[in-house]
């Protein structure tokens, strides 16, 4: 039996705030239908109430009852910004209001999330909509609250700024009157040029605040044509200054911010990465901010070497004479990995529109069709001595395709190849092994639910010829399978509250390295032999993968397919 929380866990609170934690406590820990869903914590200024808000959020660890799965204080945010960090919080990566609604909607978990500060939402001038708190209410918190598993404490200056259902009102005194919003210090912006001391040495106030006085003042256009400010300036500002379609913007930037600002918005990265991500982002839509970026993006552990938004994938792998994609409309080609162009188009059968790639040597390939089926076809080679479709592996390929026909094993739902080795996962959370020159080790299950990712990596010159498997599952998890144990590993390479979309792993000069892609467009760049690990932030969703030795990491996915160089000796 679990005992209900007991505010003796919580850190201790004192001043009025102190009085309604008891009650707060209470609300956030019932679930059942006469409890109110919305809690509304109200009061004057600096009376306690988003201190009341942070010792729930402080304590709602300490019981399952009450954890809080997302906190976002609402002051400076309009509704796009506010649902990206929402998403990331939730898991599922920075998404808009319309993707977050569907999103909760189907998540089955009871969510609590605490949004302090509502009455300071909003930015930009007094007049466009997306400056009001109210319209944050209308797009989002609104359709949000009335979702059922939702749960959400709100703090606000008056109750009448969100109308919610029967709503518990913790109400603080009303005393102190409200304030009204402080102006921004007066701010003097450099001025645009090369990159330089300008604005990589202005305050922090300095950053936050100049495009908001811009905005007020009419100027905000000279502050978007500024590339150095839109690497050091305020994120949420510069959103919610193009959002509003009167404030002319250069060509190309609302496109490249559209891809770049909900990762520049979480606010967690460096300079230099801010750079990365804008540099990988106007690779696409904006070749001379691209340009100019370059330098400082070059600063960090990884820059984009190329990027294409016309050429969406479905899956890729590396072939012996460049990189293999099947393109949006089905097509197989044969490209260049250093910059994404064209070399042969390759003949297939439209009707299978594979999913999934995996070259598996002697001239062929392994793909998955929508339904779960594995197909080989042939693809360019220097030549072989077997004939395709000849040797044990194709003919234990060629039988598991057929038990998946015919139901006697379950859909696939990823491959991969490496070092002579093909593995294959399914539905079911198995995977089955075949390494070349090697008996098979048979099916593994490391997951209990559907792979959704896989990738491998042999030692063909070690003794019994070593081979690892690394499995992401719908579970959330990455997992290792190593042949020499015959076993996985007993806990998780990798959890998150996200799903792994794609894996590749490689022999590089620092040793094996195995990347990760995350269905909240977070990559991870992992060294399995010490645990290290690089977090690299993506601009479009990603469903395939390919790692070189190099360290060059090709992306692929709905959004189009760009290459990263990576420092692999930064890891």
């Amino acid at each position: 039996m679990t005992l209900p929380p007991q505010p003796a866990d919580w850190p201790p609170l004192t001043g009025a705030a102190a009085t309604l934690a008891p009650a707060l406590l209470d609300w956030a820990a019932r679930d059942d239908r006469a409890c109110p869903r919305v809690c509304l914590v109200t009061g004057g200024r600096a009376t306690g109430k988003s201190h009341l808000l942070a010792w729930l959020v402080a304590g709602s660890d300490s019981h399952p009852a009450t954890t809080v799965h997302a906190t976002v204080p609402a002051r400076g945010h309009i509704a796009q910004t506010l649902s990206w960090e929402l998403g990331r919080q939730l898991g599922y990566g920075p998404i808009d209001p319309g993707r977050l609604l569907e999103r909760v909607a189907a998540d089955p978990r009871p969510l609590r999330i605490v949004i302090p500060d509502l009455h300071l939402a909003g930015r930009g001038t007094d007049d466009p909509p997306s400056a009001a708190p109210q319209r944050i209410v209308a797009e989002l918190l609104a359709p949000l609250l009335a979702l059922p598993r939702v749960r959400a404490a709100v703090e606000l200056d008056r109750p009448e700024l969100l109308q919610a259902v029967e709503p518990l009102l913790l109400a603080l005194p009303a005393d102190a009157p409200a304030q009204p919003r402080p102006a921004p210090e007066a701010i003097e912006p450099p001025e645009p040029g090369a990159p330089g001391p300008g604005w990589r040495a202005a305050t922090a106030a300095t950053r936050e605040g100049a495009l908001d006085l811009a905005v007020g003042a009419g100027t905000a256009s000279r502050l978007l044509a500024d590339p150095d400010h839109l690497v050091h300036g305020s994120a949420l500002a510069i959103t919610a200054a193009l959002a509003d379609r009167r404030i002319a913007a250069p060509r190309g930037l609302r496109a490249t911010w559209a891809a770049a600002g909900p990762i520049l918005s979480s606010g967690e990265l460096s300079d230099p990465e801010r750079a990365a991500v804008l540099h990988s982002a106007a690779l696409a839509t904006d070749p001379r901010l691209a340009e100019y970026l370059r330098p400082l993006a070059e600063q960090h552990v990884w820059t984009a070497q190329w990027s294409r938004a016309d050429l969406r994938t479905t899956g890729l792998a590396p072939a012996e004479r460049g990189l293999l994609i099947i393109d949006g409309a089905g097509r197989l080609g044969l490209y260049e990995p250093t910059d994404g162009t064209i070399i042969a188009r390759i003949t297939g059968n439209p009707r299978q529109r594979p999913t999934g790639l995996a070259v598996i040597g002697s001239g062929q390939a392994l793909g998955v069709d929508p339904d779960g089926r594995i197909h080989l076809f042939a693809v360019p080679s220097a030549g072989t001595d077997e004939a395709p479709g000849e040797g044990a592996l194709h003919q234990a390929l060629g039988r598991h395709a057929a038990a998946v026909l015919t139901g006697a094993a379950a859909r696939v739902t990823a491959v991969a190849s490496g070092n002579g080795s093909v593995a294959v996962g399914d539905a079911e959370g198995w995977f089955r092994l075949w390494p070349a020159g090697h008996p098979s080790f048979g099916a593994q299950r490391p997951h209990q639910v559907p792979i959704t990712a896989i990738a491998c990596l042999g030692w063909p010159e070690a003794r019994n010829g070593l081979r690892l498997v690394f499995t992401g599952g719908a579970d959330g998890t990455v997992r290792l399978w190593d042949s020499e144990t015959g076993r996985s590993m007993p806990g998780a390479v990798e959890r998150r509250n996200a799903l792994p979309t794609a894996l590749a792993a490689a022999h590089t000069a620092v040793g094996p390295v195995l990347a990760v892609a995350w269905s909240d467009r977070r990559l991870h760049l992992w060294r399995p032999a010490d645990g290290r690990s690089t977090a690299v932030p993506s601009v479009r969703d990603i469903d395939s993968l390919a790692l070189s030795p190099e360290g060059l990491l090709v992306c692929g996915g709905p959004q189009g397919t760009g290459a990263l160089r990576i420092d692999l000796a930064a890891l």
